[in-house]
């Protein structure tokens, strides 16, 4: 099963849903995740900005209960 802590410390920090989607093959959509700013920063993993995901709402987290 694949947590948040687990993504977090695959990628070394908090990355964005892009890079979360790829990696696991989720279909994570933007009301599944939390975010700590409104405004896009540096996605540590593909080098864009984006919004950068610091946790999930519960639609997310059941996502991830199946991987």
């Amino acid at each position: 099963m694949v947590t948040i802590k687990k993504i977090q410390k695959r990628f070394w920090g908090n990355v964005c849903r892009q890079c979360i989607n790829e990696t696991y093959d989720l279909h994570l959509l933007h009301t599944d995740c939390r975010y700590d700013h409104p405004y896009p920063s540096l996605c540590p993993n593909c080098r864009q900005m984006k919004n950068i995901v610091t946790g999930l709402q519960l639609s997310g987290f059941m996502k991830l209960l199946t991987k």
